[in-house]
């Protein structure tokens, strides 16, 4: 009777919510692992394509190799087109204060503001996300560079 009894207490317990057993020797054991040592560098680091000693050579090779071009292809981002006079000045004051210069175009009877020239598409789109949350409008699209325009803006190196 009194197994009877005690299954039976057993058994309000487990209704109610209150099952308690020690279930620690069933348990897995972990190994822990040690801690990580940090190492500090012995040496400073140095770069062995560090180029600065030959950059002028390069950039004037770089120079002739695109004398030879007629034509450059590279990107511009497009602020504005256009008939309105007011509204192209007005876009080309907006982004005076970026390092590229705004270039107000006339071809009658457009006018096209355009920023910088970029070589890759990726190196224009970091200025376009800047540009955008200030005019809506702004566009990347591809620009050929007369080879004359790019040679002037490189004035320290002289054929």
């Amino acid at each position: 009777m009194e197994s009877k009894a005690a299954s039976s207490s057993n058994w309000k317990q487990l209704k109610k919510g209150t099952y308690d057993e020690n279930l620690a020797p069933y348990r897995i054991e972990y190994l822990k692992s040690p801690k990580a040592i940090k190492k500090r560098p012995s040496l400073p680091l140095i770069c062995p394509l560090d180029q600065t000693s030959c950059l002028l050579e390069r950039l004037t090779e770089r120079k002739l190799a695109y004398a030879e071009l007629n034509w450059l292809q590279g990107y511009t981002i497009q602020l504005y087109t256009g008939s309105s006079r007011t509204a192209a000045l007005k876009a080309q004051e907006l982004v005076t204060t970026f390092a590229y210069t705004p270039k107000l175009h006339y071809r009658q009877p457009h006018y096209t503001v355009q920023l910088g020239f970029f070589w890759d598409r990726l190196e224009a789109y970091f200025v376009y996300l800047t540009l955008v949350k200030k005019i809506p409008s702004v566009m990347i699209q591809p620009f050929m560079l007369p080879n004359e325009a790019y040679l002037a803006t490189i004035p320290h190196l002289k054929l």
